[in-house]
């Protein structure tokens, strides 16, 4: 598995006891000695954190971002205020789907995530797609690290390590902040059907992150 892609989370998993197997061309935990069950029930009724470092993040600047990221994903990107977040589809011009992704809208720019087994055929895409548009694509995936935050308990845990009033971050928003110190964007969202949060920060700040959040007691989840 030396050809696999680590996330800086990587020797923190070696350490915990996970079990690490190729996902997507990265080499990742798909599950920790409390075991796969305790794991789920931890999710459902209290709170875990995951490590989703290996997901992939485009930015697009530049004024025509709009029209553009309109074009190319399937919903309408022009409804969301700032601090917005869009689920949708990145698809080819005859309507079908090279990924699902969600849309975040800043002041000044958006982005586009993406899965980790599809960074590569989504970029090209959207690069290809580019054409005339007057903005700039920016692959910032490997500058990026991402930690979910899941589960009734989410909020609560969380909200020990930042001084951001979570309460105040409606489901499928988002806003900067710190988390342990480290500065990062907190979004409302994720993948389990449990409330939580998605922790964005720069790639030399997960760990920091993570660790803060083991210590605050949430378990690690496959």
């Amino acid at each position: 598995m030396t050809d696999l892609q680590r996330t800086p989370l990587f020797d923190s998993h070696q350490r915990l006891g996970a079990k690490l197997v190729p996902f997507a061309g990265w080499e990742m935990p798909v599950q920790y000695p409390m075991g796969i069950l305790a794991e789920h029930n931890a999710v459902r009724s209290n709170v875990g954190i995951f490590d989703v470092s290996h997901m992939g993040e485009f930015e697009v600047t530049g004024p025509d971002r709009n029209a553009f990221v309109n074009r190319v994903t399937c919903n309408d990107v022009s409804v969301l205020q700032p601090g917005g977040v869009q689920y949708s589809g990145l698809l080819t011009r005859e309507g079908t789907f090279i990924d699902d992704c969600t849309v975040y809208r800043f002041d000044d720019k958006l982005m586009i995530v993406v899965n980790a087994s599809n960074i590569a055929a989504a970029w090209e895409h959207i690069v290809e797609e580019k054409k005339g548009a007057n903005i700039r694509l920016k692959n910032i995936s490997a500058d990026v690290g991402l930690i979910a935050v899941q589960g009734p308990r989410a909020e609560q845990v969380l909200q020990g390590l930042t001084p951001r009033r979570l309460a105040d971050i409606r489901y499928y928003h988002f806003d900067t902040g710190a988390v342990a110190g480290a500065g990062c964007f907190v979004s409302r969202t994720g993948y389990t059907g449990e409330d939580g949060f998605e922790l964005y920060c720069r790639i030399q700040d997960t760990a920091t992150i993570w660790e803060a959040l083991l210590a605050a007691g949430a378990p690690p989840i496959g």
